[in-house]
């Protein structure tokens, strides 16, 4: 049987050319991140979140604030007090870290109908891990 050796290419690129074991690879050609939320006050005290997912209501909210930059495909509420939100988004340069939890922060102490205080946020990218 005749054999054809590929001259370019590895599993590692994908269809968006990450190239490095470690990160995010993408076959349908989006660049995906993934962050970490924790919805906390000006204390530092998480919030607790798990019914704040109604229209009008502060989880609304932030995801509206990440669709200025980004398209949010999964999202991810813990079942607990610790007041974390996890989202999978796609885009090119839209958003890291740094900048995410300054603009959820600078949304203040009465984001949404019920007035949740976000302004000791903290988001981080821990990346994501399938198993």
């Amino acid at each position: 049987m005749a054999q054809i050796t590929r001259p370019n290419g590895d599993v590692l690129s994908g269809v968006n050319q990450n190239s490095t074991a470690g990160n995010f690879i993408s076959f349908n050609g989006v660049r995906l991140s993934s962050f970490k939320i924790i919805i906390a006050d000006s204390g530092s005290n998480p919030q607790d979140i798990r019914d704040e997912g109604q229209s009008g209501e502060v989880i609304e909210s932030i995801v509206k604030l990440i669709m200025t930059n980004a398209t949010p495909s999964y999202m991810q509420i813990e079942n607990d007090t610790s007041g974390q939100l996890s989202i999978l988004i796609e885009g090119e340069g839209g958003w890291d870290a740094s900048s995410m939890q300054a603009a959820i922060r600078n949304m203040g102490t009465a984001v949404g109908l019920n007035n949740v205080d976000v302004s000791g946020s903290t988001v981080t990218d821990n990346g994501l891990k399938l198993a």
